[in-house]
This record gives structure tokens, sequence and C-alpha cells, in this order.
């Protein structure tokens, strides 16, 4: 009889404190994933920062995918061929509606994470030159999410650190040193062109433009940024691509509490990716580092980066710089570029045009760094 009432008093005090814990955890959640946020939003309108209302603990997420949705159907609908150029609205629906309804600067919200919307110029100088220790409170669910991609790299550092990585990286970019990269674009470009060569004269003539350049664009990216090509370079350059892939093309929540638990496959394999990826780029710059102390000398960023560091970066933060040239660089290029031979392909007088001023700036020579200034139409000017 004892020996069952104490077994009762146990059982009791086990579901007490049971009751307690859940209650606790309950409490927590409800501060993290609605009190908190909801006092964050008060204070930001109260400051002047308006913005589409956000329902948490999803934020805006769900509006986002709704006109995103809404917008792939009324393009679907679309019978003309007629080209759109106004890519904002097209590609970023809702930001686009929500400058108009809110203005150039807005607040909207990604699960319980506030972010800032800035299209005012002068706003944005204003901001920049307010910002004190350069401390620009990025989002920490950016950080620890983009961390395969960027890790400790300049787009993710801030205060002294961002101020550091700047005065070491800013010298690599300087109009000489990107002279010396010509060499290494214009080997890409025309290992490009002699495959089309061989395609059209087998009876093809029919490309995937927007894999070509995609493709290009990562080799001279991967060959000016690390200086790696052959396999070291293909493997580092899919790899790159599946980690931008496990991150942007997929259904997770950024900014929801435990977002990551629910899309776990994607988040596990884009971190393995990154590991994988800090492997092999470690490798290379400790091979580097041998070669540099022999007296080898590499045009690339990798290499600058050696000569200038003089120890200011550690082994890491030089592998997390490289990952962002890369990710900065690539995407952004291979797009401008398809979308320009679209509009090209649609407007053959404007080939002619731009063929015209190459023959007569470039002619039949090698493409030089120092002729590039003399063309005036080639050139994109706002």
């Amino acid at each position: 009889m004892d020996q069952l009432l104490v077994m009762s008093r146990f059982g009791y005090m086990f579901i007490n404190v049971l009751v307690l814990v859940l209650s606790l955890m309950f409490l927590k959640l409800l501060l993290r994933c609605w009190i908190l946020p909801v006092r964050a939003q008060k204070k930001l309108r109260e400051n002047g920062f308006s913005g589409p209302p956000p329902s948490f603990p999803l934020g805006n997420l769900n509006d986002m995918k709704k006109l995103k949705t809404a917008m792939v159907m009324v393009e679907k609908s679309k019978s003309s061929t007629i080209i759109n150029h106004d890519i904002h609205s097209t590609a970023l629906p809702h930001f686009a509606l929500w400058q108009q309804q809110y203005g150039k600067v807005f607040v909207y919200w990604l699960g319980i994470e506030p972010f800032v919307y800035v299209a005012d110029p002068e706003f944005l100088s204003i901001m920049s030159k307010g910002v004190l220790g350069k401390s620009w409170g990025k989002p920490n669910v950016f950080k620890k999410d983009r961390e395969p991609m960027f890790g400790t790299g300049l787009v993710m550092v801030e205060g002294d650190d961002w101020t550091r990585h700047r005065h070491i990286i800013t010298p690599a970019f300087a109009p000489i040193n990107l002279k010396a990269m010509t060499s290494m674009m214009v080997e890409s470009i025309s290992n490009m062109l002699d495959r089309w060569a061989i395609q059209i004269n087998s009876g093809n003539p029919e490309f995937d433009m927007e894999n070509e350049i995609i493709g290009t664009a990562g080799e001279i990216i991967a060959k000016t940024s690390f200086g790696v090509k052959g396999e070291n370079g293909a493997q580092v350059l899919k790899n790159l691509r599946a980690v931008q892939f496990a991150l942007f093309n997929s259904n997770r929540y950024v900014g929801v509490p435990f977002s990551n638990i629910l899309a776990y496959k994607q988040t596990l394999k884009a971190r393995e990716l990154g590991k994988e990826i800090d492997g092999l780029l470690l490798s290379i710059i400790n091979e580097r580092k041998r070669s540099l102390v022999d007296g080898d000398d590499h045009h690339d960023l990798l290499g600058m980066l050696l000569k200038a560091d003089k120890g200011k970066f550690t082994a890491t933060e030089l592998v997390d710089e490289c990952k962002t040239f890369f990710f900065a660089g690539h995407e952004t290029t291979a797009l401008a570029l398809t979308w320009t031979f679209m509009l090209l392909a649609i407007h053959p007088e404007w080939q002619d045009t731009l063929r015209e001023e190459i023959r007569q700036v470039i002619g039949d020579s090698e493409i030089e760094y120092n002729k590039l200034a003399g063309l005036k139409k080639v050139r994109y000017q706002k």
C-alpha cells in the first residue's frame, strides 16, 4: 500500500512538473512568435515605418507567395509575345504592390524577422552615413541560413570586421588588377564560341543560351576568384550551384521558427555541400600559400588577397570571401547577359550596329582591356 502511495505521489509530481515545463515552453514560444514581434511592429510604426500588416508567426510570407502565384497565372494567360521590361513587378510583384501602397521605404516581415525595403537612394545615403560603427543590422536569420553560401564573408559581417574585410578586399578590384584577369575571361568565352561553332557545323544551330551563359560565367568567376579550372573547377562550381539551389529553390519558410526542421533535408544538404566546398577551397588556398612562398604569381582574386592579406585573414575568412564573390557575381552577370542576348535576338538591327562598332574598335585583333573603353554602344549606359 505504501509503495502504491509513493508511486501515486511520484506520478502526481511528474505530471505537475511536466505541465509546468510545457506551460513555460508554450509561454516562451508565445513570447518569441507573437508578443515580441507585435511589440517590434508597434515600435516601428511609431517611428514612421509602415508596411503590409504581418500575420505572425509567418509574417508576410503567405502574401508574398499568393502574389507570386497570381503573377505567374497572369503571365501564362497572356498570348502576346511583347517583351515586358518591367522586371520589378513581374519577378517581385509583392514589392511592387507594397511600394505603391506604402512608398519607397517600408517594413515587411519574413516570419518573425522585420526587413526594411528601401527604394529611395537619398534615404539609403542618409541611412548609410548614419550607421554607427558600420553595424548595419544584418538579420541573424540570414546569417545563419546563408552560412553555407557566405560564411563570414563581406556581405555578412558588420562593425570592425566589415571595415577590416573591405579594407583588405578593395585593392583587389583596382583597374590594374581587373586588367590582368581579362585574358582568363577571353579564354573561357573563346571556348564557348568554339563549342557553338562545332554544334552549328554539325547541323544543330539551337542553343539553351541560359545554360551556356550560366556555365561560362561560373567558369570565369571560378578562375578569376579562386584560380581553379579543370576537374577541381568543375567540382567547386557544381557544388556552389547545388548549395544555391538547395537554399533558394525550395519552399522553406525563412524567418519562421523551426523552419529548418520542416525543411530538414534541404538545410542538411546545403550544409553538407558547404562543408565540402570549404574543404576544396581550403586545400586550394593552402596549395596557393605554398606556391606564393616559392615565388609563383597568380593574377586572380585569391592570389591578390593572399599578397595583400599578410595574415589579416584567417583561412576560413579567405574561403568565405571566395564563396561570397562567386555568389555575388555569378547569377547577376549570367542573368544580365542572358537577357541581353534575348533582346539582341529580338532586335537584329541592334546586332548590326554593335558588330559594326566592334569591327571599328577591335577589328580582327585579340580583345585587349585598353580597347574596351572605345566600345560606347556595347557598354551599358543609363
